[in-house]
């Protein structure tokens, strides 16, 4: 096996794909044209994770249905900046990491705020299932307007997620955990998990971002407002 520029042996050699190879330069035009900046909040999810079972998806699929269905209303962060002007997408085409054998990719669920829980549950198994065996294809990756990455299978609390150029934000939901919290004006334990939104700040500012999280913790703790029977 040859050795590496540096002049340490190498192991193996991986070669970027297609799909790694696109995600790596968009990865890197992200961080060399935008000014990223983040906030995050703590949200009980109890009762969304307790509507789970009644409604046959799974938690994952409410926390990518709310954050679809949020998005219409906080336009910057489904908007990307074109010189000096910001287009705003008309549809929500909502991107989410999923985790495969080399490490995580993105897929795309076009118009995912127009679609029922079941459709949405469908759409996320039939992509994450594809990611999986090796099956995407370039569609199934592009397009995207906002990306979910959801990692709190691996027991992460928070971190800083990169928006895939040229969207302009990035959600990381982490682990729920329960924990003692204040419900009701009494202390209970509630499964609370941190959502952390990292932003493109020349046009999207800390309160439209704070904004966003805002109304995502009164849907997630308020199930009922927004849940189709």
């Amino acid at each position: 096996m040859a050795d590496s520029p540096r002049g340490l042996p190498v192991k193996q050699t991986i070669k970027l794909s297609g799909l790694r190879k696109t995600m790596s330069q968009t990865m890197k035009a992200s961080v060399q044209t935008a000014a990223l900046s983040q906030v995050n909040r703590e949200i009980d999810v109890t009762d969304l994770h307790e509507r789970r079972g009644a409604l046959g998806v799974s938690l994952n699929t409410l926390l990518m249905a709310v954050v679809a269905r949020s998005l219409p209303n906080h336009p910057l962060l489904n908007a990307e900046l074109v010189e000096n002007q910001i287009l705003v997408y008309d549809a929500v085409n909502l991107g989410m990491a999923v985790s495969v054998t080399d490490g995580l990719i993105v897929v795309v669920i076009p118009n995912a705020d127009k679609l029922s829980l079941t459709e949405l549950n469908a759409a996320i198994q039939d992509k994450a299932e594809r990611a999986r065996s090796g099956k995407l294809t370039m569609p199934d990756v592009e397009g995207g307007t906002f990306t979910v990455s959801n990692l709190g299978m691996y027991g992460i609390d928070g971190g800083f997620p990169i928006p895939r150029a040229p969207e302009a934000g990035i959600l990381l939901i982490g682990a729920a955990r329960p924990q003692p919290a204040v419900h009701e004006g009494q202390i209970a334990i509630r499964t609370i998990a941190r959502f952390s939104i990292n932003f493109d700040h020349r046009f999207i500012d800390g309160a439209a971002a704070a904004a966003f999280l805002q109304m995502l913790d009164e849907r997630i703790t308020r199930p009922d407002t927004w849940l189709e029977a």
